[in-house]
């Protein structure tokens, strides 16, 4: 593709709130522009982080009419897929199980999958696919304040767990019995904000799943996977790379979450282990790698990958 007359168009089902399919193409959006491509935008739904995609530079559909002028689709979600250009290179990506909209349908050419678990959902409806994980933008998520020797400051970053919810309530008990800060974001908790990242640097340890996990282990932050009802885990160079099987997301198959085994997890806070985990985020997740992957898949179109 040469940066100078190519085409590309990202399609979501929805550019609502700050959730992670959003993030992600957000993320994309940023680097494709600093690499100099044409991008364009559609959304069927559009608020408050459609008016962030603005701030990019890209071009937003906001009439909803797409013209066949594309050289590379990249879809999210299938309501997508049956609008996309004929004439573009599709691909398609799964970002889960659920909800409908993941569900692969014909009509790209090439289909992806953000994780293992994803890869074999697809394959049920007899669709191969390539993982290409979450992408970071890890020049945005940073660490700009080293985190504490000792376990002092935890964030809660789950759009799903309210402070009237069982997770919650278990967590901040367990925080308040251990003398720790703690800090809910997200939109069960009615705090719901962009820059997460300062928020993230304000903390020393992030419990969140997804995305939330990613974004915390490129600020160097300690991290645990869990939620649902689920204790995954301390995140570590051990265990992250089984983490990333399910998106770093919890299952009926993980221990239910409780006071006791969330104390066991604090309980392996170290310091060093964040700046292991920015580097992890830097092997796995870094927003360049992903995109460039996503271009391979266009540039070497014609080979079985």
């Amino acid at each position: 593709m040469r940066n100078n007359k190519s085409r590309i168009l990202i399609m979501l089902p929805w550019s609502e709130f700050f959730l992670g399919t959003e993030q992600f193409m957000y993320a994309m959006v940023v680097e494709l522009l600093r690499r100099e491509y044409s991008v364009d935008i559609f959304s069927y739904l559009k608020k408050v982080h459609w008016e962030f995609l603005r701030t990019t530079g890209a071009t937003l559909l906001d009439n909803d009419v797409i013209e066949d002028k594309y050289d590379l689709a990249i879809i999210n979600g299938n309501n997508c897929l049956i609008k996309a250009p004929k004439s573009a290179f599709k691909i398609f990506i799964s970002h889960g199980t659920v909800p409908s909209v993941e569900i692969p349908i014909p009509g790209a050419d090439r289909y992806v999958s953000i994780s293992q678990e994803v890869q074999y959902n697809l394959k049920k409806y007899a669709y191969d696919s390539i993982i290409i994980r979450n992408g970071i933008d890890c020049e945005r998520f940073k660490s700009v304040k080293k985190i504490n020797k000792k376990l002092k400051t935890v964030l809660v970053l789950n759009n799903q767990i309210s402070q009237d919810g069982l997770d919650f309530k278990i967590i901040n008990e367990v925080c308040n019995e251990m003398n720790l800060t703690l800090l809910p974001l997200g939109l069960g908790c009615g705090t719901s904000q962009w820059e997460t990242e300062g928020w993230i640097n304000e903390s020393d340890l992030v419990i969140s799943m997804g995305r939330g996990i990613y974004e915390a282990m490129a600020c160097g932050r300690n991290a645990i996977v869990a939620g649902y009802g689920r204790m995954v885990g301390f995140v570590d160079n051990k265990t992250y790379p089984e983490f990333l099987r399910y998106n770093c997301a919890g299952r009926d198959r993980h221990p239910i979450l409780s006071k006791e085994n969330l104390k066991t997890e604090f309980k392996k806070y170290s310091e060093v282990q964040g700046k292991k985990n920015r580097e992890l985020a830097l092997k796995y997740n870094d927003i360049k790698k992903t995109v460039q992957n996503f271009l391979d898949l266009y540039n070497y179109k014609n080979l079985n990958i």
